[in-house]
């Protein structure tokens, strides 16, 4: 087991021993080897560069991934459990499941504090949204960042409660753009 698994394995839990990698970080498909070979490895060494990038982000705050996470409304609990009829990641009227593409949601100490995902750009409705948020609670921020650990031309959502950590950032895509410790 290499280094960053280990650190890897701390984040985000383990499944019949391997790291539970979310969406984008996963290894690539093994059926890809076979048929592109070329492509098998470059998606291995973006893996890799993704990996890299979740797992100093989340050791740079101290996160955890948390299971329960759906959408902002799950930030606004003290503990980590999944909303229930009033969540707004599924469902009709106004809902957050576009912007949540490929979300993940993070806690600190076992508290609610972050929301990520990677979206297919960010439109008015989308901006409109987090605004939404932002006033029905001003705990919470958003901020919008590069690809993050997600790539293939998605932008990451930050949603965090300020409370909890004040000032946050999107992942880069690089580490060394933030200054996170090389290991």
């Amino acid at each position: 087991m290499n280094d960053l698994d280990r650190r890897g394995g701390r984040i985000f839990g383990r499944v019949d021993g391997e790291v539970d990698w979310p969406s984008g970080v996963d290894s690539p498909y093994r059926l890809m080897k076979l048929r592109d070979p070329e492509k098998y490895e470059r998606e291995v060494a973006r893996q890799v560069d993704a990996q890299r990038v979740i797992v100093e982000w989340a050791e740079w705050y101290g996160l955890k991934r948390a299971k329960m996470a759906c959408c902002p409304r799950w930030l606004t609990h003290k503990v980590s459990r999944r909303c229930n009829s009033r969540c707004t990641a599924f469902g009709g009227g106004a809902t957050d499941h576009r912007w949540l593409e490929h979300g993940v949601g993070w806690v600190l100490d076992g508290q609610p504090v972050a929301l990520t995902s990677a979206s297919y750009g960010i439109s008015d409705e989308y901006r409109a949204r987090f605004e939404w948020w932002v006033n029905e609670d001003p705990r919470l921020a958003v901020a919008l960042g590069g690809q993050g650990w997600y790539g293939y031309g998605s932008t990451q959502v930050l949603v965090w409660r300020t409370d909890v950590i004040e000032v946050m950032e999107p992942a880069p895509e690089s580490v060394r753009a933030l200054g996170y410790p090389q290991y």
